[in-house]
């Protein structure tokens, strides 16, 4: 309860409300409902740094992830990057919008968004996006566009990869999302930004995408092991 109340070490700048209301009381929910319908397992809460700017960076299965991601990293709250197209529902727009989500164009270089999340993780807090740009077809995790690492560039915040699996059979892209499964989500040891930046775009990237598919793939087998036991 007193690590909740601690509002500047967890985003330094943002109101007390905004923090309680949206990271309190609304992911409290968000996390209930992951646990009642689909008996989410979380792992490596306890590496993700407690102060200072992070981007955390995702696999993308479904349009369920910010939630599954945010219930993870509920001590640190983030703004995501989210896809135009996503801001056209009113109903929807206002729920991201609480949870402060930035509008980028898809397959372009917003330079707009790039410059409201450098503000951000600037300021010291935490900025959360999906590197693949869109949902994934297959369940696998697929390749990389530049904005993550222009931002990882631009911002010099320190790296939170996260890898989960469970989403994609629970809300497979154009379908209805089903009311039951199971879902396991882990964050990794962060990764800074000197380190990725000396290995250079290419190598740099692959580091990330790999320590990404990893998690996925833990997550995974744990699911599997989840559902024999049943």
């Amino acid at each position: 309860m007193f690590s909740l109340l601690q509002f500047k070490r967890r985003a330094p700048g943002l109101s007390a409300w905004h923090i309680l209301f949206w990271w309190g009381l609304m992911i409290w929910l968000l996390q209930f409902a992951l646990i009642a319908l689909y008996r989410i397992k979380y792992h490596g809460k306890c590496l993700i740094p407690r102060s200072g700017p992070l981007l955390f960076v995702a696999n993308h299965q479904s349009n369920i992830d910010p939630s599954i991601v945010g219930t993870l990293v509920r001590d640190r709250p983030f703004k995501g990057i989210a896809r135009e197209g996503l801001f056209k529902s009113k109903l929807l727009s206002a729920f991201i919008r609480g949870f402060g989500a930035i509008s980028i164009k898809r397959g372009e270089s917003d330079m707009t968004a790039i410059r409201k999340a450098i503000d951000e993780l600037t300021a010291g807090r935490c900025v959360m996006m999906f590197p693949e740009g869109t949902r994934t077809k297959d369940g696998e995790v697929a390749k990389f566009q530049r904005g993550f690492w222009l931002l990882m560039k631009k911002s010099k915040a320190t790296i939170v990869p996260v890898g989960f699996d469970g989403a994609f059979d629970a809300y497979p892209t154009g379908s209805k999302p089903k009311l039951h499964g199971r879902i396991e989500v882990a964050a990794g040891k962060p990764i800074e930004a000197e380190m990725l930046l000396e290995l250079g775009e290419k190598e740099g990237t692959a580091f990330v995408r790999n320590r990404i598919i990893e998690l996925h793939q833990q997550c995974r087998s744990n699911i599997a092991r989840r559902s024999k036991k049943n």
